[in-house]
């Protein structure tokens, strides 16, 4: 069995509600939360919402815990021909 904590969420599509995360050994949660993660656990809940951005983890003192996930659009990008 993994040990898992709820972490809230601040800005993006899932805004003011909080993700159920594994983790890992030294008590820390995932730096980021990207889509295809937000789309297995919240599927069709998703289909009108921008997902194109990840969720960064950030302490809310210190080195935390606790944490925030805060919501990160993605970058336009700079590849040739766009």
């Amino acid at each position: 069995m993994w040990a898992k904590i709820d972490v809230p969420c601040v800005g993006g599509p899932v805004d003011g509600r909080s993700l159920i995360v594994p983790v890992d050994d030294d008590g820390w949660p995932p730096t980021t939360i990207d889509q295809s993660w937000l789309w297995i656990e919240y599927g069709s809940e998703l289909l009108n919402a921008d997902v194109d951005g990840v969720y960064e983890l950030e302490p809310i003192a210190g080195g935390g815990p606790p944490w925030v996930y805060v919501w990160a659009t993605a970058k336009p990008s700079s590849a040739p021909g766009r």
